[in-house]
């Protein structure tokens, strides 16, 4: 697993049980799309928000540690998203920590 934040700008947004969000990374001018599961609670964001994703890239096979202390394996190759600061957060408040 790897887990990286980029600036970008959300570009396009698909609701559903997995709410899909594409992201246009600002500095190599390529797309991110990444799945945020279900009752992940983070603020809302919209098209056209500019600011800082941190995701996480997992392939098939790879391990993790349920809350609960269950080791699991993920069955499929995917990007989750993780969390998302505005970028009009970070100028009011003059620094970040993710």
């Amino acid at each position: 697993m790897v887990e990286q934040v980029k600036y970008v700008e959300l570009v396009a947004v698909r609701e559903g049980t997995y709410t899909t969000y594409v992201f246009k990374d600002f500095k190599s001018h390529e797309y991110i799309m990444c799945a945020k599961p279900p009752n992940w609670q983070v603020p809302e964001i919209s098209v056209g928000d500019k600011g800082f994703v941190n995701y996480q890239v997992v392939e098939a096979g790879d391990e993790y540690v349920t809350p609960e202390g269950e080791r699991m394996v993920y069955k499929y190759s995917s990007i989750y998203f993780l969390n998302f600061v505005n970028k009009t957060d970070v100028l009011k408040n003059k620094e970040i920590i993710l």
